[in-house]
């Protein structure tokens, strides 16, 4: 189904839920959210920076962790799912070249962060996605592949088995609901359930037609809708690989935001069950990180531990595109 389409589905749905909408218990209320077409791209910054709060504050300190610093903040869980600016499409026919002189601060974390360039245009959101029909075979052929240590999927049998081996490790996953982020092909998602779990809810900007009757998927703006009127439900594993850093990029058609990752995270961090983990995979190098603006981010000692904000430490895995587990 396409974004459009899920707008117009769901159109009374937000107008209802996304004024003067009390905040869950324990949760500070929350500011309205500008109608569409209110604000211009500053202010659509202002209202997303207002609602994210101490969580797109990069500045903050944290503590020593057994990888790299731990970082806490109060995530204001409503408002973040609420705020529809983070979830729009730049509406270019191709991706931004360049960061905008407005935002190069935040997106450097004030010049901690050097840019390089890389440009890449691959324009998903609001479209079917590269790979729009997943069929049964191709996933039960794959957990099968999985299974024996054999399956490639993106990034060659060394990746997808540091993946594997970071899911052995991950609580919740085995006989549990668990959301992948980012998928051009399924084969995050035969991993998971060749792990053991009973259902997997695939997130991803392009439409997707799961034949598999345990994998289901979901456009962005679908997942917000289905988390404001109360059905999304919660999860008991996150899972990702080699796509979070992308996010806030442009690259896919969202909307340049340079706290797309992180709030992307904390997203996930509120609709987890208590217990549940984040398996997660991305270009990881301690000490040199950098944005290969437009392409994805490398992540390492400055802006790791504000990516995984509020979660817990638990496992460090192996592969180029480092796997770590943690815990909520």
């Amino acid at each position: 189904m396409t974004g459009m389409n899920l707008l117009t589905e769901h159109a009374s749905v937000y107008k209802q839920l996304s004024h003067n909408q009390p905040a869950a218990p324990g949760q500070a209320t929350t500011v309205k959210v500008p109608s569409p077409g209110q604000y211009g791209l500053s202010d659509e910054m202002k209202s997303i920076r207002q609602d994210c709060g101490d969580l797109c504050n990069t500045s903050r300190k944290g503590s020593p962790g057994p990888y790299f610093d731990h970082i806490n903040a109060t995530i204001n869980c409503h408002a973040i799912l609420r705020n529809e600016f983070v979830d729009r499409g730049h509406g270019l026919p191709r991706a931004p070249v360049t960061i905008p002189e407005e935002l190069m601060k935040e997106f450097t974390m004030n010049n901690r962060i050097p840019v390089k360039k890389w440009y890449i245009s691959n324009i998903y959101l609001g479209k079917k996605a590269a790979s729009p029909v997943w069929t049964n075979k191709t996933i039960e052929d794959w957990i099968i592949l999985a299974k024996e240590g054999k399956l490639k999927g993106n990034y060659g049998v060394g990746e997808t088995n540091a993946l594997r081996d970071g899911l052995k490790h991950a609580p919740g996953i085995k006989d549990g609901r668990v959301l992948v982020i980012g998928s051009e092909i399924p084969w995050v998602e035969a991993c998971v359930l060749e792990a053991g779990a009973r259902e997997v809810v695939t997130l991803e900007y392009g439409s997707i037609k799961s034949e598999h009757p345990k994998v289901k998927t979901m456009i962005p703006l679908d997942f917000r809708m289905r988390y404001l009127n109360n059905t999304l439900g919660l999860f008991d594993g996150i899972v990702t690989f080699s796509s979070i850093e992308h996010s806030g990029l442009g690259r896919y058609g969202d909307a340049l935001n340079p706290w797309g990752d992180i709030i992307a995270i904390a997203r996930a961090w509120c609709v987890t069950k208590p217990g549940g983990s984040l398996t997660i995979g991305v270009q990881y190098n301690y000490d040199h990180e950098y944005l290969h603006f437009n392409a994805h981010r490398w992540y390492g000692k400055i802006r790791y531990p504000y990516l995984t904000t509020n979660w817990k430490q638990f496992y460090r895995g192996t592969g180029s595109q480092r796997v770590h587990v943690f815990t909520k």
